[in-house]
Parts: C-alpha cells; sequence; structure tokens
C-alpha cells in the first residue's frame, strides 16, 4: 500500500498518525511546530486523504503494516517516536505491540484501548453500508462534528470546524466504509497495554466524549512507563483544537525520552 505523506527531513523521527475521516492534514499545527527540532512523518491512512481506497476491510494491524512498510522504503531503521489520534491511536497500538523494536516512544491522544461493545459495532457496519449506497459520507460526518469537537471550538473557532469539515467530505465512501469495519474488527488491547516498555505520553481534550479523560486515565495507569497530559478547551481532535498546548506537551515527552530510556533498567 503507497500512503501519501508529509515529512520534514530532519531527525529525531516522529511519525503521526491521524484519526477517522480525516488526514494528514489534521497534523499541519504540529509539522510546523515540530518541525523545527525533529523530523516529523505524517501519512495519510489507507482510504484518507491522498493514499489509495482499496476494497475490504482495513484492519488496525494492516494499517500499521502499512506505515512500517512507509518507514523501510523511507530507508528508516531505527526506533520512531510513533503518535495516533483516534483510530490513529488503534494503529498505533497494534504497531507498537507488534513491531516493538520499530518504537522509542508511544504518544497515544484521544483514543481507546477497549474493543467496540457489539452495539457499537453493528452502528458502525451499518453506517457503512449506507455510505457505500449513498455515495459519500456527508449524512455520517454530519453527526460526526459535535462529538469531535469541544464546545469550546463549536462555539469560538468554527473556521476549525470547518477546515476538518471540508477534509471529511473528501474521504472517499470506500475508504470510510473500509476503516469503519476494521475499526469495529479491533481486538481489545487492555491486557496487552503493561506490555508496552517505552516511555507513552497519553494526551486527551477536557471535553473529549468520544475517548473521555477518565478512560485515557485508565490507558496510562496500565502502561509501565506512562505520563498523562489533558488539553484545556478541546474535544476529540485535542492537536488540532489547542495546537499549543499540545505541542508544549509533544515538545515536553520528546524531550525527556533520551533520559527516560538512559535510566531504564538493563
Amino acid at each position: 500500500m503507497r500512503l501519501a505523506y508529509s515529512d520534514t527531513r530532519s531527525s529525531p523521527i516522529v511519525v503521526l498518525l491521524h484519526g477517522f475521516p480525516l488526514s494528514r492534514a489534521m497534523w499541519d499545527g504540529q509539522v510546523e511546530a515540530l518541525g523545527a527540532v525533529c523530523r516529523v512523518i505524517a501519512p495519510d491512512l489507507r482510504g484518507h486523504g491522498e493514499s489509495e481506497s482499496p476494497e475490504g476491510v482495513y484492519t488496525m494491524d494492516a494499517m500499521a503494516d502499512d506505515v512500517i512498510e512507509l518507514l523501510d522504503a523511507l530507508g528508516i531503521d531505527r526506533p520512531v517516536v510513533l503518535g495516533g489520534l483516534s483510530m490513529g491511536g488503534y494503529v498505533a497500538l497494534s504497531l507498537a505491540l507488534r513491531h516493538p523494536a520499530r518504537i522509542c516512544g508511544l504518544m497515544l491522544m484521544d483514543t481507546r484501548a477497549a474493543a467496540d461493545t457489539p452495539e457499537t459495532a453493528r452502528g458502525r457496519e451499518e453506517t457503512a453500508r449506507t455510505v457505500l449506497h449513498e455515495g459519500d459520507g456527508h449524512s455520517m460526518i454530519e453527526t460526526m462534528i459535535p462529538r469531535l469537537f469541544g464546545k469550546a471550538t463549536r462555539e469560538k473557532l468554527p473556521h476549525k470546524v470547518g477546515a476538518m469539515l471540508a477534509v471529511m467530505e473528501r474521504t472517499a465512501p470506500q475508504g470510510i466504509a473500509g476503516a469503519l469495519r476494521g475499526m469495529a474488527a479491533r481486538p481489545d488491547r487492555r491486557g496487552e497495554l503493561g506490555r508496552i516498555a517505552i516511555p507513552t505520553l497519553v494526551l486527551v481534550g477536557e471535553d473529549d466524549v468520544v475517548a473521555p479523560v477518565d478512560e485515557a486515565r485508565e490507558i496510562a495507569g496500565m502502561i509501565p512507563d506512562a505520563r498523562l497530559v489533558v488539553i484545556p478547551a478541546a474535544g476529540h481532535l485535542a492537536p488540532f483544537e489547542n495546537p499549543a498546548a499540545t505541542n508544549a506537551a509533544i515538545l515536553g515527552f520528546l524531550a525527556e525520552i533520551p533520559a527516560r530510556a538512559a535510566a531504564a533498567p538493563a
């Protein structure tokens, strides 16, 4: 799978995985701020942005393997700091647990470790069928806006909502359906979080109603070397809604990774 991507070409290397049904455009605020001190690679996951939209179910493992394929194609064999938001967090967990040697730091943003409930999985399948039947994701996207953005963003920064709405509207129906079905089939990762043996930043918007603060706190508590950061005035898309606070948290985390690694037992 060939993924479209942005790359700032300096080091250390940070890879950022976007949420559903977005694109690498959601990371523009991070690419600009972090690109001055590290190499930032932000791919469009399969079915999103400018990447291909093949038929079938986009499992989280398949999307994680796409990212590995991209890193290999770029000649990157040293460990990277991997960050993912929402669906991108599911992909990041898959990659970190299945390819731990490729990761030296993990950032889980506004995401969940639990699997879908049967009811949620059924709802995703129904939505996938509707999107394919209608030929676009408009009806689905309209219902997502109040859940994706915090109240402060919706009321004070409507241009941000409009920008991401435009990104979502461009996502191919086949990509939407493939991702929905892949998320519905993802496993429960909570029992595996204790195996993550690298520094981890768990970041969440204070007004996130999709992956709320209490759930983020539980994830941080299950990972041995994790810290929790709550981003104010933000909902489910915290890095996009409040880039200044998010970038400060990420930069602080990146600065500590070498020290943590040096202090870790052999």
